[in-house]
């Protein structure tokens, strides 16, 4: 009768130790579309204008790269183009390995990379075949002055998913 019972108690048990995966703790794909931030205190909305993935030199994974813009390219504009650059398919704190900030005013242009040469500090909470979500803020000097974003936020879904 024992035997009958741990057995009992094992066939019980295998659906409740199945349903617990780590897909379970996966966030799930963001409900909004945004990608904005705020740049030295004036608010910034960006399309999204592109996503790739590359492999990586030594060959080990992808490196996922999004690319986001306001304003129109031509030198009288005044445009912001930012490209961030990360491990596909990974999550957590400071994972962003380029965040790359180019700018367009009165027909000069100047570009830098806030993990190389400043500071930021980010929170990617999705990143799967199908969508993005992540927040940051971060500082960076650039030709003697003082770039600071904050509230920085993109969350998007993904027209057409990565086969990956």
């Amino acid at each position: 009768m024992k035997k009958q019972l741990h057995l009992l108690m094992f066939f019980v048990s295998l659906p409740l130790l199945n349903s617990c995966s780590d897909d379970d703790s996966q966030q799930p794909c963001p409900e909004t579309e945004i990608a904005s931030m705020e740049i030295n205190d004036e608010l910034k909305q960006f399309d999204i204008n592109g996503r790739g993935i590359d492999i990586d030199n030594d060959g080990t994974g992808h490196t996922l790269s999004l690319w986001l813009m306001t304003g129109v390219l031509q030198p009288q504009q005044d445009t912001y183009a930012i490209t961030i650059k990360l491990p596909y398919k990974q999550t957590g704190i400071n994972i962003i390995e380029e965040f790359n900030y180019f700018r367009v005013q009165n027909g000069t242009s100047s570009e830098i990379d806030f993990i190389a040469q400043g500071k930021l500090e980010s929170n990617v909470k999705v990143n799967t075949n199908s969508c993005f979500s992540a927040t940051f803020s971060g500082s960076v000097v650039l030709n003697g002055n003082e770039i600071i974003i904050t509230e920085g936020i993109v969350e998007h879904v993904y027209d057409d998913p990565f086969d990956q």
